[in-house]
């Protein structure tokens, strides 16, 4: 079962999540197969994508064993409850919302609030955050940012998103990410539309090699 705890077990083990975005349904649930085929064991389905809760549900009922399947930019209670229906086990937004907030604690799912400044992300874990979504660091602040506020919140669990790569991703592990939220650099919307998913697939393979070399290198 993906408690809260198993999925947070699976974001310390991985390191990665991926971002779905895409323009069809089809186009989704083909970048989410090439992604979990790349080696993502969380993949985020946005509600960007189009009735992104049939997406979900059919990536829940075929996921290999290890693969979580959960939600993002969930901006509202409805959102929250549909993706939960659908079987989404984790939920992550751009901000923190009270009414997703409570959905979470009600489903016991796994809760990822965003958040940029210390006020925001202490706010977060107050309200119940299992981690939080530093947003949008990769453009705003990047590592340098998480390295200055890590030091009067040193325990708090902490996702880099928004502008993250594969070149920026060993930088913000090693400023203390638990992990880094990967949209378009791996799973490109206009790839997925296109249909290239072997390249989406490569393009996986590589941030998995990279999240690997770090978890196994000397610090």
């Amino acid at each position: 079962m993906n408690t809260p705890d198993r999925v947070h077990e699976v974001v310390l083990a991985s390191r990665l999540v991926s971002v779905i975005r895409a323009a069809t349904p089809e186009a989704a649930l083909g970048a989410a197969r090439a992604v979990i085929r790349g080696g993502v064991k969380l993949i985020e389905v946005t509600y960007s994508v189009p009735d992104a809760p049939r997406v979900m549900a059919t990536l829940a009922r075929e996921a290999p064993d290890g693969v979580i399947i959960g939600a993002g930019t969930v901006l509202t209670r409805q959102e929250a409850e549909d993706a939960i229906d659908a079987g989404a086990c984790f939920l992550i937004a751009p901000n923190a919302s009270e009414a997703v907030a409570a959905v979470a604690r009600e489903a016991d799912a796994y809760w990822c609030p965003g958040a940029y400044t210390t006020s925001e992300i202490l706010r977060a874990m107050e309200m119940g955050a299992h981690l939080v979504k530093v947003y949008p660091v990769g453009v705003a602040g990047g590592p340098d940012y998480i390295r200055i506020i890590r030091d009067p919140l040193p325990r708090v669990p902490m996702l880099a998103a928004g502008g993250t790569h594969l070149d920026n991703l060993v930088p913000f592990y090693s400023v203390g990410c638990l992990a880094c939220g990967i949209g378009a650099a791996m799973a490109d919307p206009a790839l997925a539309l296109a249909g290239r998913f072997d390249e989406i697939e490569a393009r996986t393979r590589a941030f998995v090699d990279r999240a690997a070399s770090f978890a196994s290198s000397p610090r």
